[in-house]
């Protein structure tokens, strides 16, 4: 009985058990798991990239907005709408579109990378696959939300996005300034009117 256990570990049932090269097959998922976590960590850093050049195009938006929100101020008006969107195509480097099929697809990603973007966005659990479209507007999409934060720092009485569009309204001053600039207007025509003027 011995010899026949001794001769089974030996034989056939020895080598099924290990791999061309001798290791045993947990040995193998181990390395498996290994591998993978070295890739993830590979698309981690992928993501990482394009975090860091997002948060540049965001303060180039920014930047851009606050722009747009002073012209507004000089005309005497009290709130700004911009359309995100609109803002991006004076970004250098920011991603540009073409239209295909009636569908806005990302073109050049400036600086970027579209793998980075994907990791960033996605998670680093799947592989990205060369050549596959990105919709623009999962791009815009995915910045907006970050961009309206942005903007809300800068200490606005309300700064939203409007629902459904890529436009962000930004108000300032007190809410009834302009009730109250409208009252004041008509309380000095009135004033003049009993004054005789």
């Amino acid at each position: 009985w011995l010899k026949g256990s001794s001769q089974e570990r030996k034989g056939p049932g020895r080598s099924a058990r290990m791999s061309d090269n001798g290791v045993c097959f947990a040995e193998r998922l181990t390395q498996v798991v290994a591998e993978s976590r070295h890739k993830c960590r590979g698309r981690e850093h992928m993501g990482e990239k394009w975090l860091e050049r997002e948060s540049k195009l965001l303060d180039a938006a920014l930047d851009l907005f606050k722009l747009r929100c002073t012209r507004a101020a000089e005309q005497q008006q009290c709130e700004a709408t911009v359309s995100f969107e609109v803002l991006t195509r004076d970004i250098p480097n920011f991603p540009t579109r073409i239209v295909k099929d009636s569908t806005y697809l990302v073109d050049s990603w400036g600086e970027g990378a579209a793998e980075w973007w994907f990791y960033a966005t996605r998670g680093t659990t799947v592989a990205w696959v060369p050549g596959t479209p990105v919709l623009f507007a999962e791009v815009l999409e995915a910045m907006i939300g970050k961009f309206v934060d942005r903007a809300q720092s800068l200490g606005f009485r309300a700064c939203l996005r409007e629902a459904g569009t890529w436009k962000v309204t930004a108000a300032w001053g007190l809410p009834d300034e302009k009730a109250a600039k409208r009252s004041r207007t008509e309380s000095e025509a009135t004033g003049d009117a009993h004054n005789g003027r």
